[in-house]
């Protein structure tokens, strides 16, 4: 049996992990993502990585949209 690749999305809030979500899409944990933290009642950071556990981005509440990493872009 071959493991296809997963994504995942972390939250947690003050070092404490609130839990992670995998998708073989990067595209749909993004969309997850942002209505996570658009909900005004969310506290906290979320980070999406690649399927090495990598962070690739994270979501600026401030800016409301994600801002990708500088591994990114290497």
């Amino acid at each position: 049996m071959s493991k296809t690749p997963m994504f995942s999305l972390s939250a947690e809030e003050d070092g404490r992990s609130l839990g992670t979500v995998y998708s073989t899409s990067s595209k749909t944990l993004r969309e997850f993502g942002a209505a996570y933290m658009r909900d005004p009642k969310t506290r906290g950071e979320i980070t999406l990585k690649n399927p090495e556990g990598r962070a690739v981005a994270s979501f600026d509440v401030w800016q409301d949209k994600w801002s990708e990493t500088a591994e990114t872009f290497e």
